[in-house]
C-alpha cells in the first residue's frame, strides 16, 4: 500500500554541527531516525561552508526519498534588526527596502550582499528582518536538487522557528526570549506583543548567573521597563534544567512537545532542529 505522508527531515545547520531527524507523518508522528556530525567551521572561505559540506554528504543518501526538508539556521549564521515598518508601504518590495536600509545603517557596505527577509506583521508595527549570506540559501537549496524525490521545503532562522514554537508562552506576558548555543546567545524582547528588541552576542553563557547578568545588560540597553524581568529560556546543550529564579529574574524553561523517538536529554543537539513548524 502506498504511503499518503511523506516523511519529514528536520535539519539544524550551525558552524560546528548538523542534525538531521526523520519522523515518519500520519496521526502520530515520531522520529524514526537521527544523524549528527560535527564539522569544522574554519572550512572554507565563509563560516557557513563547513556546515554546507556536511550537509551535503549527509542528505546524498536521502535524494531518492520522499522527504519534505525543513532547515533551521543557527543564530551564527543570521543578522538580525527591528524595523519600524511604515504604515504608508503597501508594497512588499518597498517594506523590504526599509529593512536593507536598516541593516545598511547597522552594518555597513557589507550588507549589500545579505539576503533579507522581512518577518511577517500588520503595517506600522515593529517587526523583526533576518539577513543572511547571499549564497547561503542557494548553497543549502544545492544539497536537495530538484531531480531528488528529497525537496526543501522551508529554511528558518533559529530566532524565529523558536519564536513560533513558543508563541503561546510568549504571549502571556512581555518578557525575553534567549536562545542558548555553543558560543552564541540571542536576546529578543516582546513588548505589548511587538519586537522592542534583537541582539545575538558572542561568547559562552553557560549557567543561570551569566543569563541574569547579560539580561541586566539588555534590560538596560532597551530602557524597559522593570515589570519585564522574565525571559523564557531555551538553552538544550546545558544538559540542565532552567531554574526559575536568578538575581531577581524569572527564568522559565522552554521545552519541546512530546515525540516518540525524541529524549530531550540525550538529543539535546537535535532540539535546534525540533522548533522547526
Amino acid at each position: 500500500m502506498s504511503r499518503l505522508w511523506r516523511d519529514r527531515l528536520l535539519v539544524s545547520l550551525a558552524p560546528g554541527s548538523v542534525a538531521l531527524l526523520r519522523i515518519a507523518g500520519g496521526l502520530r508522528p515520531r522520529v524514526i531516525a537521527k544523524h549528527a556530525v560535527d564539522c569544522d567551521p574554519a572550512f572554507g572561505a565563509e563560516p557557513w561552508q563547513g556546515a554546507i559540506a556536511a550537509l551535503a554528504e549527509a542528505t546524498g543518501p536521502l535524494r531518492g526519498e520522499r522527504l519534505d526538508a525543513t532547515v533551521v539556521l543557527s543564530n551564527h549564521f543570521v543578522r538580525y534588526a527591528t524595523v519600524k515598518t511604515d504604515a504608508a508601504l503597501t508594497d512588499r518590495e518597498e517594506q523590504l527596502a526599509l529593512a536593507r536600509f536598516h541593516f545598511a545603517r547597522i552594518y555597513g557596505e557589507r550588507a549589500k550582499g545579505w539576503d533579507v527577509r522581512l518577518g511577517a506583521g500588520a503595517r506600522g508595527e515593529q517587526r523583526v528582518a533576518s539577513a543572511v549570506d547571499a549564497g547561503l540559501i542557494p548553497a543549502i537549496g544545492a544539497c536537495f536538487p530538484r531531480q531528488g524525490k528529497a525537496r526543501l521545503v522551508s529554511v528558518q532562522p533559529y530566532l524565529m522557528s523558536a519564536f513560533n514554537q513558543w508563541r503561546g508562552a510568549m504571549a502571556k506576558e512581555d518578557g525575553w526570549l534567549m536562545l542558548v548555543e555553543p558560543q552564541r546567545v540571542c536576546l529578543a524582547l516582546v513588548a505589548a506583543r511587538q519586537w522592542a528588541s534583537v541582539q545575538t552576542l558572542r561568547g559562552e553563557y553557560p549557567g543561570a548567573e551569566d543569563w541574569a547578568e547579560l539580561l541586566d545588560r539588555q534590560q538596560l540597553r532597551a530602557g524597559t521597563e522593570p515589570a519585564s524581568r522574565s525571559a523564557h529560556v531555551h538553552a538544550p546543550a546545558g544538559g540542565k534544567a532552567v531554574p526559575g529564579e536568578a538575581h531577581g529574574w524569572k527564568l522559565l524553561g522552554l521545552t519541546l512537545p512530546p515525540l516518540a523517538g525524541f529524549a530531550p536529554l540525550e538529543d539535546a543537539r537535535y532540539a535546534m532542529a525540533l522548533t522547526a513548524q
